[in-house]
């Protein structure tokens, strides 16, 4: 995985049947393992002389060393705390920070979304996830902006058990506004991806990390999503593994529900909050009282800042007329909120989603 365009497909192809220094020795001297098989799309002489270069390159001590220096772990299938012994579409290795304890617990449940949530959509994540933690079960999701990380925070929030599966090595935060929820994770819950330390994110990376969060999952809740990303991406995991997917329906007029809605008329099954889910799971016995919670109140500065934004887009230069704040202050309160999924960020101008 540490290879140029190396991905999952491609690294149990090389891997095969074989034993991996058998491997690693081939490609050291420009060949490829035999019995093979025919090789995956994209694949040719000129890649594997590609691959053989950058083997020569690595340092393999100091590859673990990097990766003991930052406390991240590594499990193999052979390891018995491997969590897709049965996943159709494994990874080779799986890196960890955390907890792998979470990884047995009775039930995890996928809570997912697009990164352009309402501020409903975001309170009704901030719920589900808060009552999935009340009941005791593993939030899964992507730790991306928006619906991923308003369930994130509203299981740690109540102290519940979360598992982030992200498309990038456990150094390299992405998105960086989610810095400290990222850090949260991997402090009180497990923090996981199949990419080495320094993969940065790449776009193939991130389909790649949905079938994790579906795999890790017993079912999958998507809470909004527009007609397309890659909230349906993992919806399309779910159901190739069989996993029920649960849907919150939306308005009709809000485009950011358009994808959630057509689940539901596809037959997803409908819910309203964590009860829902667990009734239909028939996890009864795991069922809390639903109360309702509310996301941790807003500073003063970010009211006056959703105030400002309420009638449309408004400039940051004129945040900080009407705040009277330094910009620094102004500029981390407004990414705050676009991290919570409550504004949009485009450039210098700011508004609600």
């Amino acid at each position: 995985m540490s290879l140029p365009q190396v991905g999952p497909a491609r690294a149990r192809w090389l891997l095969g049947d074989a034993e991996a220094p058998g491997v690693v020795d081939a490609l050291w001297r420009g060949r490829l393992p035999v019995d093979l098989g025919p090789p995956p799309p994209g694949v040719d002489w000129t890649m594997v002389e590609r691959w053989s270069t950058a083997l020569r390159r690595l340092d393999v001590d100091d590859i673990i060393e990097r990766h003991r220096s930052l406390q991240i772990s590594m499990l193999s299938p052979l390891d018995p705390d491997w969590p897709l012994a049965e996943d159709p579409d494994p990874p080779v290795l799986l890196f960890h920070r955390g907890d792998l304890q979470l990884l047995h617990l009775p039930v995890a449940l996928a809570v997912v979304g697009t990164r352009r949530c309402t501020s409903v959509g975001r309170t009704v994540a901030y719920e589900m996830g808060h009552g999935l933690a009340v009941s005791g079960v593993a939030v899964v999701s992507g730790l991306a902006l928006g619906i991923d990380g308003a369930a994130h925070r509203g299981a740690l929030d109540h102290r519940g058990p979360v598992i982030g599966v992200v498309g990038t090595g456990l150094d390299v935060v992405y998105p960086g506004a989610n810095r400290g929820l990222w850090d949260d994770v991997a402090d009180r819950g497990l923090l996981l991806s199949e990419a080495p330390a320094g993969a940065r994110p790449e776009r193939w990376r991130f389909p790649a990390r949905n079938r994790l969060i579906a795999g890790l999952s017993e079912g999958l809740v998507i809470v909004e999503s527009h007609d397309r990303g890659g909230a349906l991406l993992t919806v399309d995991e779910a159901v190739d593994r069989g996993r029920p997917v649960f849907a919150i329906p939306g308005s009709v007029l809000s485009p950011a529900s358009d994808g959630t809605n057509e689940l539901l008329v596809e037959g997803a099954i409908p819910v309203r909050n964590a009860v829902d889910v667990l009734g239909h799971l028939g996890l009864a016995s795991l069922q809390a009282t639903e109360h309702k919670v509310e996301p941790p109140a807003l500073s003063d500065l970010a009211t006056m800042i959703m105030a400002e934004t309420a009638t449309g887009p408004v400039h940051l230069d004129r945040l900080l007329l009407a705040s009277g704040s330094k910009a620094a202050e102004v500029l981390a309160e407004a990414q705050a909120l676009v991290a919570a999924g409550l504004l949009a960020l485009d450039g210098s101008t700011v508004s609600r989603p």
